[in-house]
């Protein structure tokens, strides 16, 4: 199966990016549920961070085993994604159907993480198969996409559905399918496809040889270890500024998780397309600033005024994920051409680990202590982020 023939890189490009849009709205589906779990399931803070991190170990296990098999490398990457998006949605449909208490919760959102294994990084790799140059710019609207995708279930809750969330993972469910139905019959393989890998396992550490490689790496893990706690927890930070100040904008914040989130999308499509100037490298360097400054002074803000707490929150969507499609880019470059979708899927992999320890680390600093406190810790990746990048700056 070839696809439509004679598909222009741009019209791949929308493609790609709505199909990943729809596919990513399991990810964050049970976590966009928690106020309702918490008060069916009477789950503590920490509780309600696991709904993410289950599948946050999920996602890295799966990077781990399509990484080993070289299976993005080695079979077509159409079929792959198509194949990991039908299973999320199984797997998210068992979740929604017959969890009835939290373990089995759990085990549902972490088998639907090892699934998401086969999206996000392979949908990186696709993108990758029809564009040489300014790669940065076009994987900054697909994780435009995949940003919308994760915010999606916010706004569903928002606008009034959370009484009904178990539907709203069956739709999250028929979203994921028909994304990966967008992949398997509607875009075809890329010009700069090249021919399949050989299986080589030892190619998951051999990547890690490349300096180059390794320092955009360690830039990269540094932007994980804020990224998804940010997002998953953000909403308990508002909840705890806003009752500590006493605002009535308490009831907005389902719909302002959603704005901040969102806003991410934004973001990485002006840091895309910035770096068609500039370099990849100096926007994540800036992004890595801009969202770490403001991890330093998350304490400051929490007893601000609720708009100028929204309003910070909102930047911060912006600026937290915009340096990620650019990570993508120079780890692209920077990894044998051959096993591309090996070297993305093992980095990410590494990095949603890091992301299980700052999202519990940062959830315990909020339950033990107080929220106006847990987001300064995560200033320090931002910290190494940046000063890697400094350091893949001499080399080159």
């Amino acid at each position: 199966m070839r696809g439509i023939p004679h598909q222009s890189p741009n019209r791949a490009l929308a493609l790609i990016s709505v199909s990943v849009l729809l596919s990513t709205s399991t990810w964050f589906s049970g976590t966009a549920a928690t106020p309702i779990l918490r008060e069916l399931w009477s789950l503590s803070d920490v509780q309600c961070s696991w709904l993410t991190i289950s599948v946050q170990l999920g996602f890295i296990l799966g990077t781990f085993l399509y990484a080993l098999l070289n299976l993005p490398d080695v079979f077509p990457t159409r079929v792959v994604f198509f194949t990991s998006a039908a299973l999320a949605a199984l797997f998210n449909c068992g979740f929604a159907i017959l969890s009835q208490d939290f373990p089995t919760s759990l085990a549902f959102r972490f088998l639907t993480g090892v699934t998401l294994a086969g999206i996000y990084p392979v949908g990186m790799k696709i993108v990758a198969q029809w564009f040489q140059a300014g790669l940065g710019w076009r994987l900054g609207v697909l994780l435009a996409a995949l940003t919308l995708g994760t915010a999606f279930p916010y706004l569903i809750f928002a606008l009034g559905a959370a009484p009904e969330w178990r539907l709203l993972l069956l739709a999250a469910s028929g979203l994921t399918l028909l994304g990966g139905c967008v992949v398997l019959f509607l875009v075809s393989p890329g010009p700069f496809l090249r021919e399949a890998a050989v299986f080589e396992p030892r190619m998951v550490f051999r990547v890690f040889r490349l300096r180059a490689f390794r320092l955009q790496a360690l830039g990269y893990f540094g932007h994980m270890w804020e990224l998804y706690a940010f997002w998953s927890l953000v909403a308990l930070y508002l909840n705890a500024s806003f009752q500590h100040t006493g605002s009535r904008m308490v009831d907005s914040i389902p719909l302002l998780t959603f704005a901040v989130i969102a806003a991410g999308s934004l973001g990485c499509l002006l840091g895309g397309w910035v770096s068609r100037g500039v370099g990849e490298r100096a926007v994540a360097q800036v992004s890595l600033g801009v969202s770490g400054s403001l991890c330093a002074a998350s304490w400051w803000l929490f007893e601000q005024d609720a708009m100028i707490v929204a309003a910070a929150a909102l930047i911060w969507g912006m600026f937290v994920i915009a340096d990620s499609p650019q990570f993508s880019a120079l780890a692209a470059r920077h990894c044998p051409p051959q096993y591309t979708g090996t070297a993305l899927t093992i980095q990410n992999g590494l990095g949603f680990g890091i992301t299980v320890l700052s999202i519990q680390l940062t959830a315990i600093l909020g339950q033990q202590y107080s929220w106006k406190w847990a987001f300064a810790a995560l200033a320090f990746g931002p910290i190494l982020g940046i000063f890697a990048l400094l350091r893949l700056r001499s080399e080159q």
